[in-house]
């Protein structure tokens, strides 16, 4: 397969090549880097911060990073602009969930899966970027979501499975489940509550701390080895598990014309690098998780599998599913957006890594 990346790194190999070899060699590079993720953050700690640290050393120095973490230089959702304006040159990541407008059909990992993990999950966002299968009009995914944009997607670290957590309200009976209000990260999250009977609020994870804090909200849809950086470890009493209400996911980005401004061999370091830290930036979401799951249950924290639930609770919870996929299909395609081929091409990604998708969705 070939990946907008990768047909990218070729045309700058010409360039390279028809440049002069010695001049092109000594080009160094300082990527000014935003983030709005805290230093403390998993994706920075098992991705980002590593990924840097490689690509400095394989370069000899030639590429070198300024950061400005916790969105001090560009708050998040204005990655897109920052980065086409030349504020920054790297967004790490750039978060494409949040800005659907933009990028419709970046949501689609947040689906509800039957069985997947951080490692699942990672690789199967990244066989998506690099996908060469067409979805309309003869275009990839990559290419109609960030070549159409003028930015380079390169594969990261995807998010955990999302599970369902509340400040201590439990999931007794189904009124239970219909009398929280939840903070939900994208649309899709909002198909599922909605399927469920659960109301909810759109908010970014940025902004969760004090809306549970406040009583806005009772809880949230969450990944659990994400709560220490922001601190909800202190907050969430209760959680429901093994839901798998999909994962985050997130790219990082570059502009197609910084990209093509780089010889091919850094740009192959930069590629490489993020290959070899896809799957240890996943361990450590799972690290995180059994860590954080042990260290709030010593404080009262408790956490309940979705199938030793009330069956009627569980049944509601798992029915909303496989209606959300078909729900998220409906949306891009009232767009004029190949929503039935994306729902297929992700479903077949899933499976092909060792996870699973909801019983009717096989069938789609």
């Amino acid at each position: 397969m070939m990946s907008f990346v990768r047909r990218v790194t070729i045309g700058a190999a010409v360039a390279a090549c028809l440049s002069s070899g010695a001049a092109v060699a000594e080009d160094t590079f300082n990527f000014r880097v935003t983030s709005a993720l805290s230093p403390n953050h998993g994706q920075w700690q098992g991705f980002f911060k590593p990924w840097m640290e490689k690509v400095e050393e394989e370069s000899d120095g030639r590429i070198s990073f300024t950061t400005f973490v916790s969105g001090e230089l560009v708050k998040a959702t204005n990655e897109p602009d920052a980065l086409k304006q030349g504020i920054v040159q790297i967004a790490a990541p750039l978060l494409p969930t949040y800005d659907p407008a933009l990028f419709p059909m970046s949501e689609v990992p947040m689906l509800p899966l039957a069985k997947s993990s951080p490692k699942i999950g990672s690789l199967a966002l990244k066989a998506l970027l690099e996908s060469d299968v067409p979805l309309k009009d003869g275009k990839t995914f990559s290419e109609l979501e960030y070549e159409a944009n003028g930015l380079v997607a390169i594969p990261i670290t995807i998010s955990e499975e999302y599970s369902i957590s509340t400040t201590g309200q439990r999931f007794e009976t189904v009124e239970d489940v219909k009398s929280v209000t939840l903070r939900t990260p994208s649309r899709i999250h909002e198909m599922y509550a909605a399927n469920v009977g659960i109301n909810s609020i759109t908010m970014p994870a940025f902004d969760l701390f004090d809306a549970l804090s406040r009583g806005a909200v009772d809880g949230s849809f969450l990944f659990i080895s994400d709560w220490t950086g922001y601190g909800f470890d202190e907050l969430f009493k209760y959680t429901v598990t093994d839901v798998n209400l999909g994962h985050f996911a997130s790219v990082m980005a570059v502009t197609e014309e910084q990209w093509n401004k780089l010889p091919e061999d850094l740009q192959k370091i930069m590629l490489g690098a993020a290959d070899e830290q896809i799957t240890e930036g996943a361990q450590l979401w799972v690290d995180r998780r059994e860590k954080i799951m042990k260290e709030t249950k010593a404080k009262g924290a408790e956490f309940v599998s979705v199938h030793d639930l009330p069956p009627e609770v569980s049944k509601l919870l798992m029915s909303g599913m496989e209606q959300t996929w078909f729900d998220y299909i409906a949306k891009l395609e009232e767009k004029g957006l190949p929503g039935t081929e994306l729902a297929r091409l992700w479903r077949d990604i899933v499976i092909e890594q060792g996870g699973d998708v909801p019983a009717a969705i096989h069938d789609l």
